[in-house]
């Protein structure tokens, strides 16, 4: 299962966190992101912020 297997979980979590789950998560995402070294890490990292970003974006025009 694998890689598939923990994008289908993050894409729950998604669907069923809250606003405040969603920021948090981000924010602690920014923070490891910052520390991270491995370019290929980094950018898969970014990717997961800009997935819960968009999320709390289209949350945001959805309300």
């Amino acid at each position: 299962m694998g890689i598939l297997f923990d994008m289908a979980a993050f894409y729950r979590w998604l669907d069923t966190a809250s606003d405040r789950e969603l920021l948090a998560r981000r924010d602690d995402s920014v923070n490891v992101e910052s520390r991270l070294t491995d370019d290929d890490l980094k950018r898969d990292m970014k990717r997961l912020i800009r997935i819960i970003e968009e999320e709390l974006v289209t949350r945001k025009f959805r309300a």
